[in-house]
């Protein structure tokens, strides 16, 4: 089953089949022992950092700071009882400073202390599995720590100063030996810890080696197959090409649908077609070589045949050559007179030329006038037009100058009835006396703005009685513009009529011109057509002779031929003797 799949895929796949697997193999080592690499060292980072680090850190500065809480209760059972020698003034001043050591270091003695212990209660064999020298475990050990604490606060209280000085001493080494111990047992547990991690990398290198092993079996397996198949492939087609190669054309080879489709499949495919063109090839040229002698048998009796006939032909042909070099002469003498005939029609198409040239150009300047005059009349109308909108718009401007005057009229009134009012106002106001002086002064406001709007009204009213008479003498000459255009738009399609008869009368002429020159096109036509037909008669006549004479020259040799042909119709019938004793070498 292998050996046939294998048999259908080409010798790169094949190749491709023996490396790829390998690079996918050591990718997968390598990935594999990366992730491998990683956990060990996230598990080394837990046990020498997470752990070890944090645990012991913590129970350094509890030792650290339980020795100064201590030294800070030393001091202060010395300041208090005058054992060193201070004045007892000084010694007064350093008692609370003393008690704070104390007590701030006692505390922190328990949170370092706890600190490493809720570290270590995360890990079930440090806290529970692995035991110090004296046969404690973790928990034991902070159970008897916490004992001691106890024991040691209660021994003596430094702050009385009562108690029993000896014991407090005594309680303090004890609580610090448990401290030395949990250290110990953490110790411990890394050393530990290191062992097994030491055991678990190697396990994971043996892991990987024996993957890498039966990477290799496989491998080995798939490259060996592989290379048999090949192998295999290659002997037969090689043995096969060797028995062509003798001459023995009947080559056994399989059926197609037992071959396969790689490199060696089409190998063995192209022999097999190879020996098959062969025998086609083969059986063919038998019968070639059979027909070939025949033929040059056949061949050597046409030959003489076809040399009797040849002498019988160059007979007439001598005959012909004296008839064509008599209607030779004829031809030459109607040449000449066709000649005259074409130089006559040549002046004529020269003179219709001139005449067409002349209608063409002034064909063009009556279409350029055109042009102009029709541009001309279209900017007359668009300047009417544009003399018409001014007029609306001064009209317009009339009636709106209009209705400001009635508006500026409207404005006077209003400033004289306003005035008056005003005046009214003020001579209430005098009548008033003091209480309608104020009422007096808006009044007089009043009637002075009154005084202005009415001023104001004048000029605009003079304003606009002066736009109306500048507005009547535009229009007045708007009119006159427009009788202008007027009488010089008639004048213009005037003028328009006259260009379009002028220019009807020149297309005539142009028209004429142009028949004159297409009849005088056809009989140019025809006088080269006649003299073509003349050309052709003196070429045919001419070459009658020339090819009279070449027959004469081509069955002279024709006959020559003939004879070469005897000889070769011999040989040929030696050759197909030779390729008969040629083909005989292969056995079909």
């Amino acid at each position: 089953m292998i050996s046939k799949w294998l048999s259908n895929i080409s010798v790169r796949a094949k190749l491709m089949l023996m490396t790829i697997p390998l690079a996918v193999a050591l990718v997968f080592a390598v990935v594999f022992m990366a992730i491998e690499l990683h956990s060990t060292e996230e598990e080394v980072s837990g046990v020498y950092y997470d752990t070890l680090y944090t645990v012991n850190s913590a129970l350094v500065n509890g030792d650290r700071d339980f020795y100064q809480s201590m030294v800070g209760a030393m001091q202060y059972y010395d300041f208090i009882n005058g054992y060193t020698g201070a004045p007892p003034e000084f010694a007064v001043t350093q008692l609370e400073g003393c008690l704070d050591d104390y007590n701030s270091n006692k505390q922190q003695v328990y949170d370092r202390v706890n600190e490493a212990v809720n570290v270590a209660s995360k890990d079930e064999e440090l806290y529970k599995n692995v035991k110090s020298a004296n046969g404690m475990n973790y928990a034991d050990t902070k159970s008897g720590f916490d004992d001691a604490m106890k024991a040691w606060e209660e021994s003596f209280n430094v702050k009385d100063n009562t108690g029993d000085w000896e014991a407090f001493h005594g309680t303090f080494s004890t609580a610090r030996d448990y401290i030395n111990d949990m250290q110990e047992i953490t110790e411990t547990w890394a050393e530990q810890e290191h062992v097994a991690l030491q055991k678990q990398i190697m396990a994971k290198f043996l892991t990987i080696a024996l993957i890498f092993a039966i990477l290799i079996v496989i491998l080995t397996v798939i490259v060996v197959a592989t290379i048999r198949q090949i192998r295999i492939g290659l002997k037969s087609a090689t043995d096969n090409l060797n028995q062509l190669a003798s001459g023995d054309l009947n080559v056994h080879f399989p059926d197609d649908s037992e071959i396969g489709t790689d490199d060696v499949g089409t190998i063995t495919r192209s022999a097999k077609l190879l020996s098959d063109k062969l025998n086609e090839v083969m059986s063919k040229s038998n019968s070639m070589a059979r027909e070939l002698t025949d033929a040059g048998t056949d061949l050597a009796d046409s030959a003489s045949q076809a040399s009797q006939a040849s002498e019988q032909v160059t007979d007439a042909v001598t005959e012909i050559s004296k008839g064509a070099v008599a209607q030779a002469e004829s031809v030459e003498s109607a040449v000449g007179n066709t000649d005259d005939i074409g130089n006559n029609i040549e002046s004529i198409t020269g003179n219709v030329s001139d005449m067409d040239r002349v209608a063409s150009e002034m064909k063009a300047a009556c279409d350029k006038a055109m042009e102009a005059l029709e541009k001309l009349i279209r900017q007359s109308e668009e300047v009417t037009a544009s003399v018409k909108d001014i007029g609306d718009t001064i009209n317009s401007t009339n009636e709106s100058a209009k209705s400001i005057s009635d508006f500026t009229q409207a404005i006077t009134d209003i400033a004289t009835q306003t005035n008056l009012l005003s005046l009214n106002a003020s001579i209430e106001a005098a009548r008033a006396g003091d209480a309608g002086r104020g009422f007096a002064v808006v009044a007089d406001e009043i009637r002075a703005l009154a005084d202005q709007s009415s001023e104001s009204a004048d000029k605009i009213k003079n304003i606009v009685e002066k736009l109306l008479a500048d507005s009547a003498s535009s229009v007045s000459v708007l009119e006159k513009l427009n009788e202008s255009f007027g009488v010089q738009a008639e004048q213009l399609d005037s003028t328009r009529s006259n260009m379009e008869i002028m220019n009807g009368s020149v297309l005539s002429v142009k028209e004429s011109a142009d028949s004159i020159s297409k009849q005088i096109a056809s009989l140019n036509d025809a006088k080269e057509g006649l003299t073509g037909i003349i050309s052709d008669l003196s070429a045919i006549s001419e070459e009658n002779a020339a090819s009279t004479e070449q027959t004469n020259a081509s069955m002279e040799e024709l006959n020559a031929t003939f004879t070469i042909i005897s000889e070769s119709a011999g040989k040929l019938q030696g050759l197909a003797a030779d390729l008969t004793d040629t083909i005989s070498y292969f056995r079909v």
